[in-house]
């Protein structure tokens, strides 16, 4: 398996979870977006992580490589239909995406919070 991550700032990486990829053998790659790395051909990956970071999902004119990246989710999801996992901003450049729409949270919620299910 082959793994596809996307990165928004160093320290939002998958943490614990490389350690959970190496012992299952996943080959990843990461790409700091931020940093201009360029998305390589998506057809030579079987699964995509979106990381999170700072910026929100609107802030194109500071972050202009959220264009091409909301372009390469949405060929994921859509054409090439492989599994996607989003953390925090990346389950948000999901949503926008894909026609959905996000706002500012009040307040505003960074690191480990405590979450309670609501009725479906």
């Amino acid at each position: 398996m082959r793994l596809l991550v996307f990165q928004h700032i160093a320290i939002e990486h998958p943490g614990i979870f490389r350690d959970f990829l190496k012992q299952d053998g996943v080959r990843w790659d990461a790409v700091e977006l931020d940093e201009g790395q360029p998305i390589p051909d998506l057809r030579a990956y079987d699964a995509l992580w979106v990381m999170g970071g700072p910026m929100d999902v609107w802030d194109v004119e500071d972050n202009p490589w959220l264009i091409p990246e909301k372009r390469a989710i949405r060929q994921w999801v859509r054409e090439l239909k492989r599994p996607f996992l989003g953390i925090c901003l990346g389950h948000q450049l999901l949503a926008d995406s894909l026609g959905g729409t996000c706002g500012p949270q009040r307040p505003p919620e960074v690191g480990i919070m405590e979450v309670s299910l609501t009725e479906a």
